[in-house]
């Protein structure tokens, strides 16, 4: 049995640590990659305080405050695990992030499945360019989908932070990371 392997571990979990744990260290192009990740989110934040700030119709009535609070935090959570990784120059302390942001973003996304505070007839207004083809039906499955995915990659991070958590602590002979 390999050292620090816990018997109960599944076997999946843990060879996928091993190769998680051997390219943790983000190369020169991946760390400075991070923040585009970052505007991204900012540029997503944008488009929602412009469906707020100038009523297009996309926000409904049923968006209250909990739902700009779940929706904006979404958001804004979704950026801690790029500045982690940025910051860090490492993979698994972004996971961490990604696992606690995933699970916050399991209910807030089930909280709007179930109000769903939106008009997808007015989404596209500020860019009709890009977006006028996706629908309100479109939108209520991607949600469903995400939050089923939310809750399965919440805890697969979990369990992988830990496990390469683990790897690295038993033998820390990986490379340092590179200065962005």
């Amino acid at each position: 049995m390999d050292a620090g392997k816990d018997p109960s571990e599944s076997p999946w979990i843990w060879n996928r640590a091993e190769k998680e744990a051997k390219a943790d260290v983000l190369s020169f192009p991946e760390r400075t990659g991070q923040p585009f990740a970052v505007v991204g989110f900012l540029f997503f934040i944008a488009f929602i305080a412009i469906h707020q700030t100038k009523p297009t119709g996309f926000l409904t009535d049923d968006f209250g405050t909990v739902a700009a609070v779940l929706l904006y935090g979404m958001l804004i959570v979704g950026m801690l695990p790029a500045m982690v990784r940025f910051f860090t120059g490492r993979k698994n302390p972004g996971r961490l992030f990604e696992a606690g942001g995933l699970a916050f973003c399991f209910v807030a996304e089930f909280y709007l499945l179930v109000v769903f505070p939106f008009n997808f007839a007015h989404f596209a207004e500020p860019l009709v360019f890009l977006i006028d083809w996706v629908s309100g039906t479109f939108a209520r499955l991607m949600l469903g989908f995400a939050v089923l995915m939310s809750a399965i990659f919440s805890i697969h991070n979990l369990l992988l932070y830990f496990s390469v958590r683990r790897l690295t602590e038993l033998g820390d002979s990986s490379p340092k990371p590179s200065e962005p």
